[in-house]
């Protein structure tokens, strides 16, 4: 089943960082609740923003993920204590004036209309927690930071599935052995190495500058949905992302 397929490509790394974790428990250990804190970010992120996408329209829910600038903003003044000058403000309100413009030109509510662009929402609030935890846990090894992101976006992710779609079977053996070369070659040579890179330089740049370098995925994201899935991308997603967008130029612009 579709549902499984965000879980999967996390679980596969998943089986090689549990023994590594194992091995470095002292490290591990070390990296205390700072470290606990961007896995927990980043694993739940992972797995509400995979989980979503197969139950979603997939450039509303990556349109709605990258509000994390907003809570990223809120999170700095709040556990890091970074002022919230100007450009700031006018970002959060950039963003959030994008995301009535998402909702409201299609007809909604200004809010997420249905359970899986909420798990796209709360998918940028854990990244953005992640975010902000990575700078308060730069002393840990990024080795440890990925293993165990992974480790807990495959069990969270497993969880969603199972409560998301109990209606689902397990994978049968046979359509997994057809699929595994697929979900390996994900697995290795593109989720590995992204979130890996992610939290390097996550690490080493403000949370809010952070979310805006990763805005990039945006426009691939909706030019992708469009070409690849046949999603339409109307005036709401045009004007609304450009809004989003522009929040984190705003910032970087400000920041410069």
């Amino acid at each position: 089943p579709s549902s499984w397929s965000g879980v999967l490509i996390y679980a596969v790394p998943a089986l090689v960082a549990l023994p590594l974790l194992l091995v470095r428990h002292r490290a591990v250990r070390a990296g205390g609740l700072p470290l606990l804190a961007v896995g927990l970010g980043v694993g739940a992120c992972n797995a509400l923003f995979a989980v979503a996408l197969t139950f979603g329209e997939v450039s509303m829910i990556v349109l709605l993920f990258y509000l994390n600038p907003i809570w990223a903003t809120l999170l700095e003044r709040l556990v890091l204590g970074t002022p919230l000058v100007r450009h700031r403000l006018i970002g959060v309100a950039l963003g959030l004036a994008g995301m009535v413009v998402l909702q409201g030109l299609a007809g909604r509510l200004p809010f997420p209309a249905n359970l899986a662009e909420w798990m796209g929402l709360l998918a940028g609030a854990c990244w953005a927690i992640a975010l902000v935890a990575s700078n308060v846990a730069s002393a840990s090894s990024i080795l440890d930071t990925t293993n165990l992101q992974f480790v807990l976006a495959a069990a969270m992710g497993v969880v969603l599935v199972l409560v998301l779609d109990s209606t689902a079977a397990w994978p049968r053996p046979d359509a997994f052995r057809t699929a595994l070369p697929l979900i390996l070659g994900t697995a290795v040579f593109w989720i590995v190495p992204a979130m890996a890179l992610s939290l390097w330089g996550a690490s080493r740049m403000s949370p809010a500058r952070a979310s805006m370098l990763l805005m990039a995925e945006v426009v691939v994201a909706l030019g992708s949905a469009a070409w690849l899935a046949g999603e339409e991308i109307g005036p709401n997603k045009l004007i609304g992302g450009a809004l989003i967008l522009s929040a984190s130029a705003v910032d970087a612009w400000g920041s410069a």
